[in-house]
């Protein structure tokens, strides 16, 4: 009988190391969307704009200067596994008013990398962004990003001041708690999860527990403004509420939540939202 056990045991241990080593490998080198869209499809003028990563990776992007002179700068941030290309599109009324900076994170995209660490790494991405234009004299920015995007942008306020106000769309409260949703399996999907974060701690350094959004906007006092919905299917709408949670003592914090919306679909009033936060905080 404890022949029989024992194989049982090496039969599903040996399952759940090889679906987590295959959840791991395709979460860090998904298949890459190349978006043929350039901002000049829109009838935007823009320049192409490259910049290194303190860990030297050249990072691909577009600046396109606003429609009127400004100063006011917006940084846009693209989600997983997507690329600068993806969110052009849904951005664009953000040009009348503003100078934006949009590129691809690394690996993803045209951008130098052999792998994407779903946001631990990418915080290092937008600070090298925030370098490029504090280069060009622009000092002071704002953040707009979408699912991965957002929960970047959230995670770099504690390094980077130039950040004067925040749109985080979607965004996750924990990677750790992402890793959960690799298998929607009950009781398997929480030791697949531990062994995903064992071989992103062994083979990138990254500890999944510190990839964290809500932990590091504890103390934050930057204009935030977080959108969800409660029917996002691809990050659950808990991760909205940690968020909110982590915020309870940020009196610039402000909450869109709403229903019926999938991940990254737009609301009626989308536009005049985001534009109105970041002329009130820019």
């Amino acid at each position: 009988m404890s022949a029989i056990i024992l194989r049982v045991f090496l039969v599903v241990f040996g399952f759940l190391v090889v679906i987590s080593l295959w959840g791991f490998y395709f979460s860090i080198r998904p298949p890459k969307i190349l978006s043929s869209l350039t901002p000049r499809d829109l009838k935007m003028g823009y320049e192409d704009a490259s910049f290194r990563t303190t860990d030297g990776l050249t990072l691909r992007g577009w600046y396109i200067p606003a429609a009127r002179t400004t100063a006011k700068t917006l940084i846009l941030l693209h989600g997983y596994p997507a690329d600068k290309g993806d969110i052009l599109p849904a951005l664009v009324f953000l040009h009348e008013d503003f100078n934006l900076l949009l590129f691809d994170f690394r690996y993803l995209g045209e951008s130098e990398g052999s792998y994407s660490s779903a946001g631990a790494k990418e915080v290092e991405d937008l600070l090298a962004a925030i370098r490029f234009l504090k280069a060009r004299g622009i000092k002071e920015v704002g953040v707009w990003g979408f699912s991965m995007g957002g929960a970047v942008a959230l995670m770099a306020l504690e390094k980077a001041p130039e950040i004067r106000a925040v749109v985080s769309e979607s965004s996750y409260a924990s990677l750790a708690q992402m890793a959960l949703s690799l298998l929607r399996i009950p009781l398997l999907n929480y030791p697949v999860a531990y062994l995903v974060g064992l071989w992103a701690k062994i083979f990138l350094g990254i500890d999944l527990r510190d990839v964290s959004p809500a932990q590091r906007i504890r103390h934050s006092t930057i204009p935030i403004l977080l959108i969800h919905s409660s029917d996002d299917a691809v990050i659950p709408f808990s991760h909205a509420q940690s968020l909110q949670q982590a915020l309870a003592k940020n009196p610039h914090a402000e909450f869109w939540f709403h229903r019926g919306f999938g991940h990254g679909d737009l609301g009626a009033d989308y536009q005049s939202r985001v534009r109105d936060f970041f002329h009130k905080h820019l």
